[in-house]
């Protein structure tokens, strides 16, 4: 019986015209725009590859110059964007897509895409997640609500009632026929996703999201027929519906965000920098001034190699302080960094927990995720490029240690291309789908849990079907 409800449902739906026009207006829409975004990606990777050889030849050919010198004419760390992004920009959007790498400080992330981008008009970025997330919702609302309240109207949820009707295999059967039809019509947009995104790096990825969005749809279906059980009229589910989906997709998240955002807010950027400046110059607890600890440092230096002069030490003595200098301040600005990591997570997690009262939440996090654009992806890339640039400036000033004897000048030219040369070429390598996975797990919990909720919520409802 709930399979020939279902049947039905679905065969209904689909001699409707509304699902074919509206489902199409979707399917051209999305195509557009993924194709659109796939473009600027595709772009934005050309160039990025342009100007990271670019930089490189810069840096390779530098000439003969004091190492140091040369380590201060810096690299850049561009983020690589993954296929998934064209879907999803996530934080991208909104973050820097390079580090410059320098000695003695770690830098925050530059050009932002927002910077450059248009004003609009307030309702989040047009992307292909939009579409997805956002109007595949309001189609299904519109189609679905009235798949009890119809029945009501016209007097068959009566006459089925007075024929013994089971209402669970009702209200079941109309919620698998309403997404079997939802899936046809949105099949393109399946195959044309999987066509364009899909290689041996994203397959995982791209599965998952597709397995998550099937859960969403299936989740605003259950609610829809939900809401049509509960109301008398069509037109009144509709409205009720359409409140649902403004109050779901758009306060919730905003709302969320700007009382998040009072309740544990982020130090602005001079307060961060001045924290670390602070540390460096004054000295962490117990640690000491920046000059105390220089002048220990020497004196130790020169006991330790039996000379009273650092112009007598066996090795560059200018290297040797700087990379004491630099490895506190590297411990200086992981601290500072460890803590500003720790207060945007805990802000993620604090907007995870008050969004769960939407749907719309938990997807949206697990789209950014799969897409490598959330804040866990951002972190592991920052990390990458901060170890690089430790590695680097090191081994410039192991180098110099190495070739020189007691106090240089910043002037004297002892190095050329063949050092500069020397050091590995930058190299991302994106974490997979297993980071991905773990990083939005509370997401795909609370998924599970709306459509755990939907389920039996529908279930009871059934109990109470009003003919």
């Amino acid at each position: 019986m709930m399979a020939s409800i279902a049947l039905k449902e679905a065969r209904s739906l689909l001699r409707d015209g509304r699902l074919w026009t509206l489902g199409l207006v979707l399917v051209l829409l999305f195509v557009a725009m993924l194709t659109t975004a796939s473009i600027q990606r595709n772009a934005a990777e050309r160039e990025r590859s342009q100007v990271e050889r670019v930089a490189r030849q810069q840096w390779d050919n530098q000439g003969d110059k004091n190492p140091h010198r040369a380590a201060h004419f810096g690299m850049y760390a561009f983020k690589p964007q993954s296929l998934l992004s064209s879907v999803d920009p996530g934080v991208d959007s909104y973050v820097g897509q390079a580090m410059w790498l320098e000695p003695h400080k770690r830098n925050m992330a530059l050009f932002s895409p927002a910077a450059d981008a248009t004003p609009s008009i307030g309702l989040g970025p047009f992307t292909p997640a939009f579409v997805l997330l956002v109007l595949v919702p309001l189609l299904i609302a519109v189609l679905g609500h009235s798949t009890i309240t119809q029945e009501r109207e016209s007097g068959t949820l009566r006459m089925l009632h007075a024929c013994g009707m089971d209402g669970r295999s009702l209200l079941v059967g109309k919620w698998i026929g309403i997404t079997l039809a939802l899936f046809i019509v949105l099949l393109p947009i399946s195959l044309v996703s999987t066509w364009m995104l899909s290689n041996e790096h994203y397959g995982g990825a791209l599965a998952a999201l597709g397995l998550a969005l099937l859960a969403y749809y299936i989740i605003w279906v259950g609610a829809t027929v939900l809401v049509s059980v509960h109301c008398n009229s069509s037109r009144m589910a509709l409205l009720v519906l359409t409140a649902l989906w403004v109050a779901w997709v758009f306060l919730v998240p905003r709302i969320s965000a700007s009382v998040v955002d009072r309740w544990a807010p982020l130090p602005t950027g001079t307060a961060f920098w001045q924290g670390i400046g602070h540390d460096i110059q004054n000295g962490l607890p117990g640690d000491g001034s920046a000059a105390d600890r220089m002048k220990a440092f020497d004196a130790k230096l020169m006991v330790d190699n039996g000379v009273s002069r650092l112009e007598d030490l066996p090795f560059g003595a200018n290297a040797k302080r700087r990379l004491y200098r630099d490895s506190y301040s590297t411990k200086v600005h992981q601290l500072h960094f460890k803590r500003l990591w720790s207060a945007q997570f805990h802000q993620q997690k604090l907007l995870n927990w008050m969004s769960f009262i939407s749907p719309y939440g938990p997807m949206g996090t697990i789209s950014t995720a799969m897409a490598g654009t959330d804040l866990a992806h951002r972190q592991h890339f920052e990390m990458a490029a901060e170890a690089y640039r430790e590695k680097f400036t090191t081994r410039m000033d192991e180098w110099d240690l190495a070739s020189t004897k007691g106090v240089t000048s910043f002037e004297d030219k002892y190095a050329g291309n063949a050092q500069w040369q020397a050091i590995p070429e930058w190299r991302y390598q994106a974490p997979g789908t297993g980071f991905a996975i773990e990083a939005s797990a509370l997401a795909w919990a609370q998924l599970l849990a709306w459509f755990t909720a939907v389920a039996g919520c529908l279930w009871l409802s059934a109990r109470r079907l009003n003919p």
